[in-house]
């Protein structure tokens, strides 16, 4: 099984599971993927929502490491918004014109503009990609030289037991990244880790050159 980000020969790993011995990427069988409709089932069932102080709490884990790195005004776009819009009001209160994007919410295909915006975030979300080589080059060439990207999602690392992992059993999440996947992520795309708590958080700045 070619590798869904990097394209090399992977390595079983668990049950419809594979691992990429070079970006250390592991993702499931795509034979066992969910259908497009059987996706937006599941999405829709999502009830975040900016009323609600625990998911507040939630995006706060990206956002307060984040706003250490903002400069006082700044573009930004929420990839993969979902069906309530939340972060971006976090990011408006510390001075972002913020826009929404979701391919299912808000699915407004003119906000994705390559060198666009001076922060992008996207929580939850890069675990469900199913062409991860293709829609990193999106997500990535969104942000402008020297802008910021911030995502959110469980980082695996080889201490958890995988069969046993928690954060695999929803069927909408597909690849998992470890340390080393986004160090590659970082080298393939000239970006630079500005922060990663080695648990869901990771802030990348794109290079300047």
């Amino acid at each position: 099984m070619n590798c869904l980000l990097c394209h090399n020969d992977s390595n079983d790993f668990e049950a419809d599971t594979f691992l990429c011995p070079v970006c250390k990427l592991v993702f499931k069988n795509p034979d066992i993927f969910l259908s497009a409709e059987e996706d937006v089932t599941r999405y829709s069932h999502h009830n975040n929502i900016s009323t609600d102080q625990g998911y507040l709490d939630f995006l706060g884990k990206l956002v307060n490491p984040l706003k250490e790195f903002l400069p006082k005004k700044f573009t930004a776009l929420d990839f993969g918004c979902g069906p309530g819009p939340t972060l971006s009001g976090l990011l408006e209160n510390l001075g972002g014109v913020v826009e929404n994007y979701d391919p299912i919410f808000f699915p407004d295909g003119h906000l994705l503009i390559p060198d666009s915006y001076d922060v992008v975030t996207s929580t939850e979300v890069v675990e469900h990609f199913k062409t991860p080589g293709f829609d990193w080059e999106i997500l990535v060439g969104l942000v402008k030289d020297g802008g910021l990207l911030g995502i959110m999602t469980q980082i695996y690392s080889p201490d958890i037991d995988y069969s046993k992992w928690w954060y695999k059993n929803d069927p909408t999440h597909i690849v998992f990244y470890q340390k080393e996947t986004f160090d590659f992520i970082a080298e393939k795309y000239n970006l630079e880790i500005l922060y990663c708590d080695n648990k869901s958080i990771t802030i990348f700045k794109k290079r300047d050159f």
